[in-house]
């Protein structure tokens, strides 16, 4: 298995390489600008299901309704974006959420936002979950501090050369690894473990509450990953692939079949996972092929590939999101006259907030992170960023920003009632979008 995996990251680090160097900062930056749906599809499908172990996690937990808030609310939220906001970003030319908020709302704006769009597209998450598989996996749940050392290496060194172009030829190869894995694992269930639909339906009559919607959460548990799924509209990774098409119909068109690429392998996981319910693991898909492919060790090491695949796709996209924005937005908020751009000194500080992330949530439940930097940025950064490409002025930006934010983290840290700190932030926010701005004048 050590071999297989060992085979695997070579695999991977030769196609990295492998890719066509670069002509100029733009071809770094966004593959030139000429990407077509296919290429953007596989990009963006990998991308978006980095989260593959808390995803798992959340299935275990709280059976299907899991796919409401983690499905469903993004499913809808990438429609709108791909049918009203994705032309918007073309054709007002914002490379980033960053300096779209630099160009429309000023420097001290800009400086309040930027951290926390580093602590949102930190890979810190999917370096924990890519960490506790490499570490089971090699080391026997011996080393995990090595195990991150080995993930980040492999998942990130061959950005430094090839940059975007790397990423969307890695994403390619991972694209069809992430599907092959869980394919196999779900026909293997249904046709030869134990004839899957009929104990599917024992873990129904043993564990009904799996079932049920809204699930142990409750539907305010839901509600708040509706508004984070709107966290798309903002999402750097998608702008980024936005400014990366060859136009406005490939990105759409992407998009579009992503969410139904998505469906599909949400059914999977989904199917996967609840035949994971009664296997005590932070890793359940994991463990629950580690059980089913006991007498096929290749195919157990095709699907522990198909995770890795699933997870390093995420972990260089959101590296190098991060790498661009220490390295090129946030020098352009101090500097617009700057010339060169620090991308790989950008990887580096992406690598070291990350450490500091995972020393501070050590292995807690994964979706807890996403839900904590998320309310931040749902809270400060998405009403703005609406106002923005919807063209309304301004009035008071940095007030705008910061307000929603300072509110979200006293609420964070003193709650007044048992609600979410997003949701009062969020409320400011569209409160001070009715007060502090209006149309612009054509």
């Amino acid at each position: 298995m050590t071999y297989l995996l060992i085979i695997y990251f070579f695999i991977i680090l030769f196609v990295g390489f492998k890719s066509k160097g670069y002509k100029d900062r733009q071809d770094y930056l966004y593959a030139g600008r000429k990407l077509t749906a296919i290429p953007l599809l596989m990009t963006l499908v990998t991308t978006w299901y980095g989260a593959i172990s808390g995803v798992g996690q959340e299935i275990v937990y709280n059976g299907v309704s899991a796919w409401l808030y983690l499905g469903l609310s993004y499913y809808v939220a990438a429609y709108i974006y791909s049918e009203f906001i994705s032309h918007k970003i073309i054709d007002f030319n914002i490379s980033s959420i960053l300096i779209g908020i630099l160009e429309h709302m000023g420097k001290k704006s800009a400086m309040i936002a930027a951290p926390i769009v580093l602590l949102y597209i930190s890979p810190a998450p999917y370096l924990i979950m890519l960490g506790n598989i490499i570490d089971t996996m090699i080391f026997q749940s011996k080393n995990f501090e090595l195990s991150i050392i080995i993930g980040i290496i492999v998942s990130t060194i061959y950005c430094f050369k090839g940059g975007f172009k790397s990423i969307i030829s890695t994403d390619r190869l991972q694209f069809h690894f992430m599907f092959s894995g869980f394919l196999l694992l779900s026909i293997y269930i249904v046709f030869i473990y134990d004839f899957g639909f009929i104990k599917l339906n024992n873990i129904y009559l043993k564990n009904p509450q799996l079932f049920s919607i809204p699930g142990q959460e409750g539907w305010g548990y839901i509600i708040a990953w509706g508004f984070l799924a709107m966290l798309t509209f903002i999402d750097p990774s998608f702008h980024q692939r936005t400014f990366a098409a060859n136009n406005k119909e490939e990105i759409k068109k992407a998009i579009k079949l992503s969410i139904l690429f998505w469906l599909a392998f949400d059914m999977m996981t989904l199917f996967c996972g609840l035949y994971a319910i009664n296997l005590s693991s932070n890793t359940p898909y994991i463990s629950l092929a580690d059980l089913v492919f006991q007498n096929s060790p290749i195919f157990y090491g095709i699907f522990v590939i198909s995770i890795l695949s699933v997870l390093m796709s995420t972990i260089d996209s959101f590296t190098f999101i991060s790498a661009i924005t220490i390295g090129k937005d946030i020098r352009q908020i101090f500097n617009k006259d700057y010339k060169k751009i620090h991308i790989n000194w950008g990887i580096f500080f992406s690598i070291a907030i990350s450490v500091l992330i995972i020393l501070l949530f050590d292995n807690s439940r994964i979706l807890n992170i996403w839900l904590t930097f998320g309310a931040y940025m749902a809270s400060g950064l998405l009403i703005p960023f609406i106002c923005i490409i919807n063209m309304r002025k301004i009035k008071k930006p940095t007030l705008f920003i910061l307000a929603p934010i300072v509110l979200t983290l006293i609420w964070d840290y003193f709650p007044f009632y048992d609600i979410l700190p997003m949701y009062p932030g969020l409320l400011l926010s569209c409160i001070l979008a009715l007060k502090l701005t209006k149309k612009k004048n054509n």
